[in-house]
């Protein structure tokens, strides 16, 4: 059967091509190359008022050294970078930089001038609905959903099928393209030894069967009466995401990256199989891209996890560095003695639901808290989170929890 994709509606005239197209087929005006070169030379005035650049606080960090503060990691989605570019009039959508990638590099660099952020984060438009045969569609303001039922149902299907080329199919050509262009402008503007650019390749092996390949009803479900079943998703899953992860850092040239998961969202008892998986696929990126690569976890359950992915080799110098945790892992203390005790990258970041309703005084008490931590040791190896930003998030939230946390990050 090799690779089955799913139909992607609403998808707009550059989808389908590859990267080589893509490259070959979109270029700038006079007018944008003015607009980004002036985005640039903010970001270039936003990192002259501090007394570390971005990339020399990002090195310090990955190598446990000495910095003036912690890196602020902000993770937002392309619907609110969109929303910055739109000066939130509610008039350009997030589906118009699905549609014309252009706006997507636009938007991200606008976003990282006007929060004076310390990375310039290339967010995920997409996580894969389409890749195994689901259709799916495009939306006014998020990222693509399923439309129908999915095209594995049971063990049987997945007999031939293959992972599909990241730089072919879906829309992550289109990302490998954004990824890239804000490689080949930084380069440009001399802001490739200055600012650290972070790519994503998401979503964990049994997160993707979950979303992508059967449901979660369905893969919980065989995760109790068919476990080989799930294992084989999982398996086919690692397959792509080792393919995706290789390609974000080795034709995105991103700094790092990092691929959220689903760990946490069962028990360990009976699927501790899952972890060899994790460690296939943190292994098979790590030789291959030579850059630091973390977990990202939603899940507070995630927590219970950590000695068995660490025995797994899910974790650890030749495999994902670290891990990033969203603001639903209530247990972060617990996570950063484990980062500290083995040496890791931690990030913490506070609730996105907190940073869209406040009060502000709750947003800078969870942020303070979470710095507190991170700073626990001298010379750490961890950072401060802000997100997952979404489209709600006011500008007067995103400019409060900025300066809250570079407030706190001080060492």
């Amino acid at each position: 059967m090799g690779i089955k994709l799913g139909e992607m509606k609403g998808s707009g005239p550059y989808y389908g091509k590859s990267l080589d197209e893509l490259n070959a087929s979109i270029s700038w005006g006079p007018e944008e190359e003015r607009e980004i070169e002036r985005y640039c030379e903010k970001i270039h005035k936003n990192i002259k008022e501090e007394e570390m650049t971005p990339m020399e606080r990002f090195k310090a960090t990955m190598e446990g050294k000495e910095r003036d503060r912690l890196l602020v990691e902000p993770f937002f989605f392309p619907t609110y970078a969109l929303r910055t570019l739109d000066g939130f009039a509610d008039a350009v959508k997030a589906i118009d930089a699905y549609v014309y990638p252009k706006l997507l590099v636009k938007s991200h660099l606008a976003t990282t001038a006007r929060y004076k952020l310390d990375t310039m984060f290339c967010a995920p438009i997409s996580y894969g609905e389409n890749l195994f045969g689901w259709n799916s569609m495009f939306i006014e303001n998020g990222n693509p959903v399923h439309d129908g039922d999915p095209f594995i149902k049971t063990i049987e299907d997945l007999e031939g099928l293959e992972a599909p080329d990241p730089t072919k199919h879906g829309m992550f050509a289109q990302y490998l393209w954004f990824c890239q262009e804000t490689r080949r402008i930084f380069d440009k503007y001399g802001l490739s030894t200055l600012i650290p650019i972070e790519g994503s390749f998401c979503e964990g092996p049994d997160g993707f069967a979950c979303s992508h390949m059967v449901g979660y009803n369905q893969y919980l479900k065989h995760l109790r009466k068919n476990p080989e079943f799930c294992k084989k998703l999982a398996n086919l899953a690692s397959d792509w995401l080792i393919k995706l992860g290789t390609a974000v850092s080795n034709l995105g040239h991103v700094d790092y990256s990092y691929m959220c998961s689903l760990v946490g969202m069962y028990p360990i008892k009976g699927v501790e199989w899952i972890a060899e998986e994790y460690a296939r696929i943190g292994k098979a990126v790590k030789a291959a891209v030579k850059k630091p690569i973390v977990h990202a976890w939603a899940f507070d359950g995630a927590t219970d996890w950590l000695d068995e992915l660490l025995k797994a080799g899910a974790l650890g110098d030749d495999s994902f560095d670290g891990i990033m945790c969203t603001g639903d892992i209530t247990r972060y203390n617990t996570v950063n003695d484990f980062v500290h005790k083995n040496n890791m990258y931690g990030c913490y970041a506070p609730s996105d639901k907190l940073l869209v309703s406040g009060p502000m005084s709750k947003i800078e008490e969870e942020i303070k808290g979470r710095c507190d931590a991170a700073k626990k040791i001298p010379n750490n190896r961890c950072t401060i989170g802000l997100g997952a930003i979404d489209y709600y998030t006011t500008p007067e939230h995103m400019d409060a929890s900025v300066a809250a946390a570079r407030k706190f990050a001080k060492i």
